[in-house]
């Protein structure tokens, strides 16, 4: 009997210890993302060199070169490639989740504490100096199939695609264009789980641009492990919400598409196409939607001066609509600020084109408009900030 219970004793030290292990090997290896991640925070677009970026990230190395004599450097740290027996033992028919879809031995190993970590980051080096870094984190998945990026973040000097698919531009972009949030999703891993994605350029606000480097690893090697991105940016999380609800808050207000706006979209869209329009008359369309009788505004326009970009027509049956949008997620719709508007002859417009735009589509030519327009400098259009990736798969 004595005998038996130290056998029992042992064992539970054994499993105990174990888990232990497995924990401080995955506490060690968020030390040295954190390391990495630290690096990237300080370096500065177009301004670090080549040499000092050696010096401040720790374990990047040179991989291939790019276009353009652009030179990338990277690093990855993961553990996910070690559980093979996933894809032998791990899949059941009967679904993916967390854990109706996988085997005792994968299940045990989670319980037990083993995570799946997958860091990845890259930095591009152009003329000698950093033109772009960015870094990913996948989600811990127990059976160690691929998934969708944890936390996605990416350094730009504007948004553009390389093809005939033009950009979606919601209305939180439009309220943060220098330091802009991906749509986001549930990944279909992990249930209640979400994905943070940034872009940000070297004029991102200096209270925002750190948040994207400051990642909590430490339910990783905790005892339940990661269930929400949540967990592991907390800050950015926060950042995106905040944006949202002040977007649809100013779009609600007196002033829905104010000069900002318009100079942070030439600014960050190098395919941004802005025409100055002037009304050539207007008219009340009575439409049937779903079997509703709808009045809507319908405007015929000129084309006055393409301003920027190569603006293209017909001008004809411009609708003003009633609703745009909510940049609020699952928040439906609210009134477009300029749905009610009746233009007259000779009253003059800016359209904007070249990209999929949420809200401010077409805006009242205001002097101080036209000039925030003309006067905003566009960032340069790199090959490396062309992301046509996001598109690929969808």
């Amino acid at each position: 009997m004595i005998v038996a219970r130290r056998i029992c004793f042992a064992l539970v030290l054994l499993i105990v210890f174990f888990s232990i292990g497995l924990r401080i090997r995955t506490y060690l290896l968020t030390r040295k993302i954190h390391a990495v991640l630290n690096g990237l925070e300080r370096l500065q677009i177009d301004k670090t060199s080549e040499a000092e970026l050696l010096k401040m990230v720790p374990d990047l190395a040179f991989a291939f070169p790019g276009k353009d004599g652009e030179r990338i450097y990277q690093v990855k740290i993961a553990n996910d490639y070690v559980p093979s027996i996933a894809r032998i033992y791990g899949i059941w028919p009967g679904g993916f989740d967390e854990w109706n879809g996988i085997g005792p031995i994968v299940k045990t190993a989670s319980a037990l504490g083993w995570r799946n970590l997958s860091f990845g980051a890259s930095v591009n080096v152009l003329d000698g100096t950093v033109s772009e870094l960015g870094y990913d984190i996948e989600p811990d998945v127990p059976h160690g199939i691929p998934a969708d990026s944890l936390v996605l973040v990416r350094s730009t000097h504007g948004i553009w695609i390389s093809s005939w698919r033009a950009i979606p531009v919601p209305s939180a972009d439009d309220e943060s264009p220098e330091f802009r949030f991906g749509t986001g999703g549930a990944f279909s891993w992990i249930p209640g789980a979400d994905t943070v994605g940034v872009s940000y350029t070297p004029l991102a606000p200096r209270e925002l641009a750190p948040h994207a480097f400051q990642v909590d690893l430490t339910c990783f090697w905790g005892i339940r492990g990661c269930n929400s991105v949540r967990q592991v940016v907390p800050l950015l999380w926060q950042d995106r919400k905040r944006i949202e609800e002040v977007a649809e808050a100013r779009l609600r207000s007196g002033d829905p598409c104010p000069n900002r706006i318009l100079t942070g979209r030439v600014r960050t869209l190098p395919d941004l196409n802005v025409a100055l329009l002037e009304v050539v008359k207007s008219k009340m369309v009575r439409f049937s939607d779903e079997g509703i009788p709808n009045d809507l505004v319908v405007v015929d326009f000129e084309l006055k001066e393409a301003i920027r970009g190569k603006p293209e027509g017909p001008w004809t049956n411009f609708r003003f609509r009633q609703y745009i949008p909510s940049p609020v997620p699952l928040a439906g719709e609210i009134p477009n600020p300029f749905g009610g508007l009746n233009p007259k002859p000779g009253d003059r417009f800016l359209y904007f084109s070249g990209a999929n735009f949420a809200s401010c589509r077409i805006v009242p030519a205001t002097p101080s408009a036209e000039s925030a327009v003309r006067r905003a400098v566009p960032g340069p259009k790199r090959t490396e900030d062309d992301i046509r990736w996001m598109f690929e798969h969808m």
